[in-house]
């Protein structure tokens, strides 16, 4: 127990800058940075993934997440997120995010591979280098041509030259084959272990499985982005991939590459951390929440708080001892936390059913639902089903709160007690939800999209299988959050789960979907739209002035224009310049 902390305690001072608005001074060196010749290898692997963990529920999160209207500042004050709602995000607000990445986590890469790399240790090169592709693919898809070839240069070099992103893209795809090569040698004079707090593990053979696996994914991911600009290449490439022999992809969310996060002070999720410091900041957007409701999405009450039901947190999970119904009339032992209008599930309960009607032992429903009907020990699913978010077209002209927040999938949460009928006095958020970064949901959307295209597979199945797996990582058993249920899968796929029409109209399914199901993945809904055109937004009415379409690119940090003579310029006041693989 005290190991697992102690990873938590090195360079928090530093993470919480970049979690915060714009700090006093930046510049390109760390005044605050150890000699590189001071700080052993398999410390500086836990410094990295540490600070990796932050960053991906930070500044690049909150950016993505409001460009791409699942999330929205527009009902807050004049703040932070209000401006960046409206696209005001400028180069100074990147920063602390910029220096992060570069000062921190990739100069802390960098050494592990050269270190690891003169001590003969392959199996930290290895893990370091699928570090480092992961990393760099998210600064190219943020911000295009960015410096590649001379940061690995580290102190040596600190006004690196920029490199062309279509050039770094193909250097990160073949770093990815070098690092499974790292990860698969037979010896290594040392190999990560519980000082790794991705896939953490004693045993290197128990860890090194699930290393590979994240590595052949992400080439599946940066291949796929390839789809517009080249689609015959994305899919020659996957496909090749896909078929050769030997390799390995994540194959169940057990595989998620995620970063754990503790109820613990200053070790807990980013995204919480930032809810419970900033409470009115964020709030859910209208453009996610009316896709999810359409459907009656189940996994609505997870992702978000409703409105005005905030003390029902979770679904109540309520159970009938002999129901003997009449009509549609359940009896139950008690009905707590049950509110009139809240969405109904279970066996033999048709969908769209709603409580029309409740007393202290019986739920009225709005379907009929005869006794015959109903199993002789029945559990139904009883969840709220206002669930309200913010127009990007129409947004509020005060301050207002009557707007859903972000829920358990995002902050983690904790009951204690039998969950028979959730109340505020027993749920508390703790903080402790992992940092989802790259998941097994995430490569089931990929392969039903790429089989699409016409690369292996079955694209309805690995759709099926994607939508699956997000429902399935709603649940925490040991926090008695009981998740999604089958019977509730299993009525979503039946109403949402076909693909239909020309491929068109399938892709936009797969994306919309995935769009859903990626909630709090940094950067890649934002990606997915640059790509595709999906789902279909529309700017803010307030957007700032300047900003003629929803951003595509992000302004370079201050920082740089200032301090770097080698930056290329600011990129263009309407953030329209494209990544490469966006033409």
């Amino acid at each position: 127990m005290k190991l697992k902390y102690f990873k938590f305690i090195m360079i928090f001072a530093g993470i919480i800058a970049v979690c915060s608005c714009n700090k006093l001074l930046d510049i390109n060196k760390d005044p605050d940075r150890l000699p590189s010749t001071f700080t052993p290898y398999p410390q500086l692997l836990t410094s990295a993934q540490v600070n990796l963990g932050f960053e991906g529920g930070s500044d690049l999160f909150r950016y993505a997440t409001l460009i791409m209207q699942q999330m929205s500042g527009l009902a807050s004050q004049a703040n932070q997120t209000w401006f960046y709602s409206r696209y005001n995000i400028t180069g100074s607000d990147q920063n602390n995010v910029w220096n992060s990445i570069f000062a921190t986590t990739l100069g802390d890469l960098e050494l592990i591979i050269k270190q690891a790399g003169e001590a003969g240790s392959p199996h930290y090169v290895g893990v370091a280098k699928v570090l480092k592709a992961y990393e760099y693919s998210l600064v190219v898809d943020t911000w295009g041509d960015v410096p590649y070839t001379e940061t690995q240069k580290l102190v040596e070099n600190t006004q690196p030259h920029y490199d062309d992103d279509a050039s770094i893209y193909q250097k990160l795809i073949a770093l990815l084959g070098e690092a499974v090569t790292d990860l698969n040698a037979t010896t290594s004079t040392l190999s990560p272990g519980t000082n790794s707090t991705f896939y953490t593990s004693s045993s290197w053979a128990t860890a090194k499985p699930f290393w590979i696996k994240l590595a052949n994914t992400l080439r599946l991911r940066l291949l796929l982005h390839y789809s517009k600009k080249d689609p015959a290449f994305c899919v020659a490439q996957m496909t090749a991939l896909i078929n050769t022999a030997g390799i390995t992809f994540m194959s169940s969310n057990a595989d998620n590459f995620q970063h754990p996060f503790y109820n613990v002070a200053n070790q807990r999720s980013p995204i919480s951390a930032f809810e419970v410091s900033r409470p009115d900041y964020l709030y859910a957007d209208q453009k996610m929440v009316s896709i999810m409701n359409a459907k009656a999405d189940p996994r609505r009450p997870y992702y978000f708080m409703s409105y005005p039901y905030e003390g029902i947190f979770l679904p109540l999970n309520l159970s009938t001892s002999a129901p003997t119904s009449t009509g549609n009339v359940l009896t139950f032992t008690t009905t707590t936390g049950a509110a009139l209008g809240m969405r109904v599930s279970g066996t033999n309960i048709p969908a769209n059913t709603t409580v029309s009607a409740l007393t202290t032992t019986t739920i009225t429903l709005s379907n009929d639902v005869t006794g015959t009907g109903v199993a002789q020990t029945a559990t139904i699913v009883i969840e709220p089903t206002k669930f309200s978010g913010v127009s990007a077209t129409a947004p509020p002209s005060s301050p207002g709160n009557t707007y859903s927040r972000i829920g358990t999938f995002l902050r983690g949460g904790t009951i204690t007690g039998v969950v028979s009928g959730s109340s505020a006095p027993n749920f508390v958020y703790s903080g402790d939800a992992p940092q989802r970064m790259l998941t097994y949901t995430e490569y089931c959307f990929i392969r039903a999209e790429a089989a699409l295209m016409g690369a292996p597979g079955d694209a309805q199945t690995w759709f099926t299988n994607g939508i699956t797996a997000s429902m399935q990582e709603t649940a925490i058993p040991a926090k008695q959050i009981p998740g999604i249920t089958s019977v509730q899968i299993a009525n979503y796929l039946a109403a949402n789960g076909t693909l239909i029409g020309t491929n068109s109209e399938k892709l936009k399914q797969i994306i919309e979907e995935k769009y859903i199901a990626l909630f709090g993945v940094s950067v890649e809904p934002w990606t997915d739209w640059r790509r595709t055109g999906y789902p279909l937004l529309t700017m803010p009415a307030n957007a700032l002035n300047t900003v003629t379409a929803v951003p595509r690119t992000l302004f370079y940090p201050q920082s740089e224009i200032d301090l770097n003579p080698n930056c290329p310029g600011q990129k263009n006041s309407n953030l329209q310049d494209k990544v490469f693989w966006d033409q």
